[in-house]
């Protein structure tokens, strides 16, 4: 074997970093990460970042935010059990169309994403579509803001995650994970 040969193999067998991350095509972020098997032994492997538990974790969500963002998920991924998710927004299985055939349980599903997103605005505001790209596509907040944004249009990164965190607080209370704030009395001053 060559020198050549061995330096190029030997490039391709080193390993990433442990906390590396890249964005796949897809838009989301994988992240490089040492945990412990089964049988406590160490294994390094790429996870996939999830976007809410981060932003549960450094305080920019509430718990009943974070658990509305999961429900969400859940939903869009079971709506797309068959593994064909679309990058459109108009792209939920088990509409009218003609020939479309579904298992029960994912026409539920996408009924459920569908109506979350009406409680948000609808698939074409920018709180469903934060929704959509982040929490149904996992794609991370950075890239959905310069990729697809709202409408086709680039938005700011922290203008998307203010959409996203007030699609979350609209979400959490649709879902009944948090209540809407009573409103306060006015005392009366009896003289």
């Amino acid at each position: 074997m060559t020198k050549k040969t061995q330096r190029a193999k030997a490039r391709a067998e080193k390993k990433p970093r442990i906390g590396e991350e890249h964005i796949r095509p897809d838009g989301s972020v994988i992240r490089y990460v040492r945990e412990e098997d089964d049988d406590r032994k160490p294994v390094d492997h790429y996870r996939t970042v999830d976007t809410l538990a981060l932003m549960l974790r450094n305080g920019s969500i509430t718990g009943a935010m974070h658990d509305a963002g999961q429900q969400f998920s859940q939903d869009f991924a079971r709506a797309f059990a068959s593994g064909v998710a679309s990058p459109k927004l108009d792209g939920l299985p088990g509409g009218t169309a003609p020939g479309q055939m579904m298992v029960e349980r994912n026409a539920g599903a996408a009924r459920a994403v569908r109506d979350a997103l009406e409680a948000v605005g609808g698939s074409g505001s920018p709180a469903g579509s934060a929704l959509w790209y982040v929490a149904g596509l996992q794609m991370s907040i950075r890239d959905w803001a310069l990729r697809d944004g709202w409408n086709g249009k680039r938005v700011e990164k922290n203008e998307a995650k203010g959409i996203l965190v007030a699609a979350l607080g609209v979400l959490a209370r649709y879902y009944g994970y948090e209540r809407a704030p009573r409103p306060r009395r006015e005392r009366s001053t009896h003289a």
